[in-house]
């Protein structure tokens, strides 16, 4: 699927950090607005947790897996309220007149220890062949060592992108990339491109969650550039750059390139 393109919504893009279980919907409806010009293009959307998920995963350190009563309390309010934050999205998208529909990642993925071991994509096809777009998010997820887990939305994107051959994976940021800071001069700027063993010293302009912050997306956006996928991370607040991104634009952003 050489034109498919996958969507990576960050959690902290499309959700208020510092403030729990409140949707930025402003931001969604207008990437929505963007996404409904770009139709039909064969688009999937992941997105990430923010500040429904992060914080009851990271409470009962669900990513550990299943010890205690406590775990399993956790993997099931994690399930919850990822869920709800799943429909909001969709509810977001489909307002502004985006076509899509949601399929949490813990109805098709198993995992092995963490890593993706099993992923029945028939709902994804079925979705993109009547014109709609799939979305999915990170999730809690069942496991076959720890029983159950956490699965980060930029791993299920990386992973989509690489196996789908997808044209290329858009990390969708509340910033305008990465940042890198001279070891010599200690300046911080915007990296256009990265690449592997680059001897750069990213710079972290936020605080990390459970899933990894800004160095999963960049290890996982190398998987996927390694298998031949076009990766960006751009910012996703700013009007304009998402749909210039999916259609191959100019872009303000960070390229990965292996």
């Amino acid at each position: 699927m050489r034109e498919l393109i996958v969507l990576k919504l960050g959690g902290s893009l499309i959700t208020n950090k510092d403030k729990p279980f409140t949707l930025r919907r402003d931001v969604l409806e207008g990437i929505g607005r963007e996404l409904r010009d770009v139709w039909p293009t064969p688009l999937i959307i992941v997105h990430g947790g923010g500040s429904y998920a992060h914080p009851v995963a990271k409470r009962y350190r669900v990513f550990e897996g299943y010890k205690t009563p406590e775990h399993l309390k956790g993997f099931i309010e994690t399930a919850k309220i990822v869920r709800r934050l799943n429909n909001e999205v969709v509810e977001a998208l489909t307002d502004s007149g985006f076509p899509c529909i949601g399929i949490p990642a813990s109805t098709f993925i198993i995992t092995k220890n963490g890593r993706i071991e099993t992923c029945n994509l028939d709902c994804f096809f079925a979705s993109l062949d009547v014109g709609i777009t799939p979305v999915t998010c990170g999730d809690a997820v069942f496991d076959r060592i720890l029983k159950f887990t956490i699965l980060s939305g930029d791993t299920i994107a990386s992973y989509l992108a690489t196996r789908l051959k997808a044209k290329k994976v858009i990390f969708a940021l509340d910033i305008d990339g990465v940042y890198v800071k001279d070891r010599i001069t200690g300046e911080v700027k915007l990296a256009e491109k990265l690449t592997p063993g680059m001897p750069i010293e990213v710079f972290k302009l936020v605080k990390e969650d459970v899933t990894g912050g800004i160095m999963r997306k960049i290890e996982e956006g190398f998987e996927a550039a390694e298998k031949g996928v076009e990766v960006l991370l751009i910012n996703g607040l700013v009007r304009g750059r998402i749909r210039s991104a999916i259609i191959g634009g100019e872009i303000i952003g960070t390229r990965l390139v292996y």
